[in-house]
């Protein structure tokens, strides 16, 4: 093998995961299957039924109008999502301590600091 072919890589970036969000929980059998548009996308935050109001994270893309989410005792990293949605997230206050505080009853820790 030649110099040059040892020295070519190829640098791929792959898209975020549940690992990179969901840093850890309790158990994963509290997870939750909620309903979601069409194309959202894993980091996004949606609408949970049981929480009128309150929003979490959604831990996986969309599929067949469905994300996954976990809605008790978790540590959430924010590093990955955009600081605009954090905000719009929160059901008071509007920024991240209000998120934060949403979490708060359920044992949800929000950490991480959100992209600008």
């Amino acid at each position: 093998m030649s110099e040059d072919a040892k020295m070519k890589t190829t640098g791929e970036t792959l898209a975020p995961v549940t690992g990179h969000f969901l840093k850890w929980e309790a158990t994963p059998l509290t997870r939750v299957a909620v309903a979601a548009d069409e194309g959202t996308k894993i980091g996004t935050f949606v609408d949970y039924p049981l929480r009128e109001g309150k929003k979490l994270l959604a831990l996986t893309n969309e599929q067949d109008g469905k994300v996954i989410v976990q809605p008790h005792n978790c540590i959430i990293d924010l590093s990955l999502v955009a600081s605009t949605a954090v905000n719009a997230a929160a059901s008071t206050g509007g920024n991240l301590d209000g998120l934060k505080k949403d979490g708060d009853p359920y044992g949800i820790v929000y950490q991480g600091t959100p992209q600008a």
